[in-house]
């Protein structure tokens, strides 16, 4: 369902309702929205909606599609709205409905703020985010798990995820299987995994490692299951990731903005797709630093007496491309890209901590991708000043 009010100029209402969220509602909307304009002689000057996850979608692309000027409202816009009009005594769908309606009242830029369009694209990327975070998931269960039954197995596997690792839990599970199962059959299945990689030493300390373990007895295999459970559905979800990046790559494979972000060192095509997807066209912000304010991570402020203060990490922004630029930055750092290290050690240098670091290099990588995207040219080089005069660079291609 969707609550619907429209207003005048006056801030009359001119119709109030709910319609169904199928052609059948709306067409209702339409037909109101048309006999309203011949009736007063006017036109509707826009539709101004909550975006909702992805119920709004349809409406807005039948409406825009109707001739109809679509802007979208930031749900904390409504709300901040509705508790300065009713104090917060009221929250509902069609009290929000009426501040929306009042939108143009409010505030008499509305208009000029059009509806952010990522690229088709990001549908993708954000489903590979959303599978990252079940495999981080999953992992973390089975890790929990084996604390219980078998804590000294990180030892050897840090990554229980790792196909050495998982053949071996698929196969043995707990410590009493590695020990039953015997040092050959333990070593043959280490090898097969891995490619010859692991050796009999390697073996040998996983046995010993199991033959000595303080993990609990799994007396009625419930461990068992439920590692074995979550391995099949760690698998599954490796082969999804996996056909997603395949997919990501063939849909980016000629985007001009994606190679050029790519070429940077410590980036990688899948995490390129998703910026550039997230950030959609680029005339659609004016400068570098509204983009950095649409994709960074930034302070929270508060203050009082005269001295502001962070409080922590703004949530104004999207979510999506902020974490990517923020993972892109950390991995460039790691790859030791000269820029974006330098920065990262210059603010180390100047006391701060690692994560306030790594934001800074993020709204410099920001500002490099607007260049990139806006002037459609290859990454250049410009290295911070570390001593000579202030605000200086080196720039070199």
């Amino acid at each position: 369902m969707h609550q619907v009010e429209v207003q005048n100029n006056d801030r009359k209402v001119m119709w109030r309702g709910q319609i169904t969220n199928d052609r059948k509602g709306f067409n209702t909307i339409l037909e109101k929205l048309r006999t309203i304009e011949r009736s007063n002689n006017d036109s509707i000057g826009g539709i101004f909606m909550n975006p909702t996850g992805n119920y709004h979608i349809p409406v807005h692309y039948f409406l825009e599609n109707s001739g109809y000027n679509v802007v979208y409202v930031d749900p904390r816009v409504t709300d901040y709205a509705r508790k300065m009009s009713n104090l917060g005594k009221e929250k509902s769908d069609r009290v929000d409905a009426a501040m929306l309606a009042s939108t143009p009242w409010m505030a008499h830029n509305a208009f000029d703020k059009p509806v952010h369009r990522r690229g088709t694209a990001s549908g993708l990327t954000r489903l590979h985010d959303s599978v990252t975070k079940n495999i981080t998931r999953i992992t973390n269960i089975i890790n929990s798990d084996l604390a219980c039954v078998f804590p000294e197995f990180t030892v050897l596997f840090p990554d229980v995820g790792s196909k050495t690792s998982i053949a071996i839990l698929e196969r043995f599970t707990v410590p009493s299987g590695i020990v039953s199962a015997g040092m050959d059959t333990v070593l043959k299945v280490m090898q097969r995994a891995s490619r010859n990689h692991y050796k009999k030493e390697d073996a040998e300390r996983l046995m010993e490692l199991a033959g000595d373990s303080v993990g609990i007895p799994d007396t009625d295999n419930i461990y068992t299951f439920r590692i074995r459970k979550n391995i099949a559905r760690l698998v599954s979800e490796n082969k999804q990731l996996k056909e997603i990046d395949e997919r990501i790559i063939k849909l980016t494979e000629d985007n001009e903005n994606v190679k050029r972000i790519d070429a940077l060192n410590g980036i990688g095509p899948v995490n390129a797709a998703a910026i550039v997807s997230e950030i959609g066209g680029i005339e659609q912000f004016d400068s570098a630093t509204k983009l950095q304010s649409y994709g960074g991570k930034a302070p929270k402020m508060s203050g009082s007496g005269g001295k502001d203060y962070a409080t922590g990490l703004s949530m104004i922004r999207n979510s999506y491309l902020s974490n990517t630029v923020y993972e892109s930055a950390r991995s460039l750092v790691n790859h030791k890209n000269e820029e974006f290290l330098m920065i990262y050690n210059r603010e180390i240098d100047k006391g701060k901590n690692r994560k306030q670091a790594y934001i800074i290099v993020s709204r410099r990588l920001i500002y490099h991708i607007y260049s990139i995207m806006k002037n459609r040219k290859p990454y250049r080089v410009r290295l911070p000043n570390t001593g000579g005069a202030k605000g200086s660079t080196v720039t070199s291609s």
